[in-house]
């Protein structure tokens, strides 16, 4: 009896790109970096052009990396999130399946967590990040710029609850919210004032676990009674504004 499979050829794209991944994975690059320009990787690989162009475009689809182009462009790592279930779950709010309080409800499951994961593990550097996001939210009020900005502390606390399983949900969910905002653009100071995260920065700061937990869940509990009639609101100007054929 044949105990064995027989042994297909990994294509040479493949194993760059895999190398390329556990090189993202294991925190080699970090979101932001740009992996090493296409002729490093033909002399690091030992490969054609033809199969490193194939190993980044793999890596692109999987949401990896974002390619840029022009003098200064290549190869970025991006975010560590489930983009496809950001983009699926944004389409489902496009049609009417999902609202944005049930997208609000999921983050108010996660992040109390995610926020006392940031406070039992803050360190003195984390700590001066978070502050400087907080005194930076009302550097602009031009959109997408200011949903960033007030964004900015949710993704540090993510980076920093030291699950990267909870990290990838809890981004997805903050970008998810972000590019359904980004379609309306509302009164920013109307929907999420500045300052709302004070009480949590101190607490993650005080490495108050508890502290933080409530103060996050106090905070989601404000932002989604604050975005109360802003989705009807939308949802009644994209019936006013469509004309069927």
């Amino acid at each position: 009896m044949n105990h064995f499979k027989p042994i297909k050829q990994v294509k040479a794209s493949e194993e760059v790109s895999q190398q390329l991944k556990c090189a993202i994975f294991e925190g080699k690059y970090v979101a932001g970096d740009k992996l090493p320009s296409e002729r490093e990787l033909i002399e690091n690989f030992q490969v054609s052009r033809t199969v490193v162009r194939e190993a980044i475009k793999g890596l692109e689809a999987r949401g990896l990396v974002e390619i840029k182009q022009g003098a200064t462009g290549g190869a970025f790592v991006k975010e560590l999130t489930f983009e496809r279930l950001t983009n699926d779950c944004k389409d489902l709010f496009s049609l009417g399946q999902m609202s944005f309080t049930e997208i609000c409800q999921a983050r108010l499951a996660i992040e109390p967590v995610v926020a006392g994961l940031a406070a039992k593990h803050c360190t003195d550097e984390q700590a001066k990040m978070l502050i400087e996001a907080n005194n930076n939210e009302n550097k602009t009020l031009e959109h997408p710029e200011t949903v960033l900005l007030r964004s900015r502390v949710h993704y540090l606390l993510a980076d920093m609850c030291n699950n990267r399983f909870l990290t990838a949900i809890d981004k997805s969910l903050i970008q998810l919210v972000a590019n359904i905002t980004h379609q309306f653009q509302p009164d920013t100071d109307k929907v999420h004032p500045a300052g709302l995260h004070q009480s949590i920065i101190d607490a993650v700061i005080a490495r108050d676990e508890i502290g933080a937990e409530n103060a996050m869940r106090e905070h989601l509990i404000e932002f989604i009674s604050l975005l109360q009639g802003i989705e009807e609101e939308y949802r009644e100007w994209l019936n006013a504004s469509y004309t069927p054929s």
